[in-house]
């Protein structure tokens, strides 16, 4: 039943297998009539911007109950790169022997804003993945008492690998580091509990397993640091009562996570909206137990069919799996043909499920792959 009333609110699916989630979500029915709505408003001179303003702050409160935060540690920016770059950013010029630790290979959102602090004096340390994935091992070995942050992704875009964040943030903490998380291919797929994990900011993009479209995204930053902080770009949304800051000479600041906040995208901010209340409807505990239960299927149809993955161990399972195959571009034009979406990355056919797909399609694709 929960599956049916799902699909129900992703009518283009109908014929389609999408299992692209890890590039960009499917539009539901609710973001769509969000979209048309605020478009004809618009087209009329009757689009009401407060309330675009208001979609902003149900959206940064659902996000927040995602990742077991506060409204108050959430700001509004448009991506990832946005959110490592006001933290990079507020980090002073560096003392001798102060360093960041990353992963080298770190999606560039989360890898160039540490490069670039170079030029602030800071060693960045690179840290090869050992097999599939940077352990908490091998960070520990880069960081000491000068590293001054550490950058990880929760799940990572190529492979799928979840880093265990706990035992992450444990090394972040024993070494005073900052701990940087890029959730973009984990929230809303994946659980997250930044209080439990030890992150100190988290940062993710809506257009992939958050169900909202391009130019929406949170950073989200530990309560004890936001005095630490000063936001980069500050606007009119960067004050105390932004509705009535339009003007100096005054600069209030608010003192809560919105300082950081870049000025609202209105009309994906009013899909958004839409969107995470599908996560509302369904519980979010229920729609990450149905994102886990489809990742077992489709790794056990792969299995069946004698492909040549393998898969993780349950702990660094997410909903995103890398299939390894003799010719890729065999393997995407019978996807084509049965009017499969996915996606190649770094040679491997990339796999993303979500709660939106069905059990029969993950059975259909790892049938179509078979032992290619």
């Amino acid at each position: 039943m929960l599956a049916t009333d799902i699909r129900r609110l992703f009518p283009g699916l109908r014929d389609t297998i999408y299992l692209n989630t890890a590039s960009m979500n499917v539009g539901c029915t609710p973001a769509r009539e969000a979209y048309e709505l605020a478009l004809g408003r618009w087209s009329a001179g009757r689009f009401d911007w407060m309330e675009a303003e208001r979609a902003g702050e149900e959206a940064r409160a659902l996000f927040a109950e995602i990742i077991g935060a506060t409204a108050a540690e959430i700001a509004i920016v448009p991506a990832v790169s946005t959110a490592a770059g006001i933290v990079a950013a507020n980090l002073p010029t560096a003392r001798h022997g102060e360093n960041i630790v990353v992963a080298e290979n770190e999606f560039s959102s989360n890898y160039y804003p540490w490069l670039l602090l170079r030029e602030r004096g800071y060693v960045v340390r690179t840290v090869a993945p050992e097999g599939d994935g940077v352990s908490a091992e091998a960070l520990g070995r880069a960081a000491d008492s000068g590293t001054r942050l550490i950058a990880v992704s929760a799940v990572h875009s190529a492979n799928g690998y979840r880093a265990d964040l706990a035992a992450l943030g444990q090394v972040a903490a024993s070494s005073g580091a900052w701990f940087f998380v890029d959730a973009c291919q984990a929230a809303g797929a994946v659980p997250l509990d930044v209080v439990h994990d030890g992150v100190d900011f988290l940062a993710a993009a809506s257009h992939k397993f958050l169900l909202g479209s391009r130019g929406m995204g949170y950073l989200y930053v530990r309560h004890g640091l936001l005095d630490r902080l000063l936001p980069i770009v500050p606007g009119w949304k960067a004050a105390r009562t932004p509705a009535e800051s339009f003007y100096g000479p005054a600069m209030d600041l608010s003192p809560t996570a919105s300082k950081l906040d870049a000025s609202l995208a209105w009309f994906p901010a009013l899909a958004e909206q839409a969107a995470l209340g599908i996560f509302r409807q369904f519980g979010i505990t229920a729609l990450l137990d149905r994102n886990a239960q489809l990742a077992v299927r489709l790794q056990d149809a792969l299995a069946a069919e004698g492909s040549a993955f393998r898969p993780f161990p349950d702990r660094h399972r997410s909903t995103i799996f890398s299939v390894p195959v003799t010719d890729t571009e065999a393997v995407m034009a019978r996807f084509r043909r049965d009017n499969v979406v996915a996606s190649v990355r770094a040679g491997k056919i990339r796999l993303a499920v979500h709660f939106y797909n069905l059990e029969k399609e993950v059975d259909r694709v790892a049938e179509l792959i078979g032992r290619a």
